[in-house]
């Protein structure tokens, strides 16, 4: 065999390896990704509170009952305070709302499941979404408005908001009735939130999805495609925005059936009271 000939064979060898790996292998190496995030002000009852993570599940086009069951599952092993879902249910190309029963009915989380919309559960069709979720889920949706959690007189608020691209968002409604004093995590499907957001509202900490991390990356974390007009800046992890900072999680369904050093994830965020010198 010839040099060229051995260098265009190691070359299809390894072309096939990374298709193996990123249509096969990949997609379905669902991670658990934890960290600790300090918060301003987290009343310490509060320090060590938990909480699971995970979006896009593009169901059923682009993943399965057993994976989304397999995420409940990796959630349960983080022992969340609370699970939220940032959107994206269902894709946009479904004909009809698929039947959720079943899907999230093993998740255990002390004070619930929360969630908003996504662009993709928008454009399928927002009030059958909805209906789906609240009739066939434990997961309480929270677009535009929170919910409050007590411990021993002190209080965490949880908001949300409408998808950014086709929902309607609105933090200061969302946070309308918390107090000043009370620290603030803030569900948005999109995480460019973080960048535009005008009204001048308190948020400790946002939660998003949406980019699915890039999906397919080159070595060293660059994606070929991030769906947000802040380029890489919105990809994956913890981000300092213009207004606040963001978690983007990777999501768990794999568009078009692929991923390439981008594994699918749920998150797991413990808060930290924020100590001062």
């Amino acid at each position: 065999m010839s040099r060229r000939s051995m260098l265009k064979f190691a070359a299809m060898t390894l072309a096939a390896c990374v298709a193996a790996d990123a249509f096969l292998l990949e997609p379905h190496r669902l991670k658990l990704q934890t960290l600790e995030v300090p918060i301003k002000g987290l009343p310490e009852v509060f320090d060590g509170y938990r909480i699971a993570l995970f979006s896009d599940f593009h169901y059923p086009l682009w993943s399965s009952a057993e994976m989304i069951r397999d995420a409940v599952a990796l959630a349960n092993s983080f022992k969340p305070d609370m699970m939220t879902l940032p959107g994206d249910f269902v894709d946009k190309r479904v004909k009809s709302i698929p039947d959720l029963g079943g899907l999230f009915d093993a998740a255990q989380a002390k004070d619930g499941l929360i969630g908003t919309l996504g662009n993709h559960d928008h454009l399928a069709n927002a009030e059958g979404v909805r209906r789906a979720v609240a009739d066939r889920t434990p997961i309480q949706l929270i677009d535009n408005r929170s919910i409050m959690v007590e411990r021993e007189g002190a209080a965490l608020a949880f908001g949300g908001v409408g998808d950014l691209w086709e929902g309607v968002v609105m933090p200061d409604r969302a946070m309308k009735r918390v107090p000043p004093e009370t620290p603030r995590i803030l569900l948005s499907h999109n995480p460019d939130l973080a960048e535009e957001m005008t009204v001048k509202v308190r948020v400790d900490l946002q939660l998003s999805g949406h980019t699915h991390g890039g999906g397919v990356c080159l070595p060293g974390g660059v994606a070929l495609i991030v769906p947000s007009l802040y380029g890489q800046k919105f990809r994956a992890g913890l981000v300092e925005g213009r207004s606040h900072r963001v978690y983007v999680t990777r999501g768990i369904c794999s568009v078009w059936h692929n991923r390439l050093l981008c594994p699918p994830e749920v998150t797991g965020i413990t808060l930290r009271t924020m100590r001062t010198a």
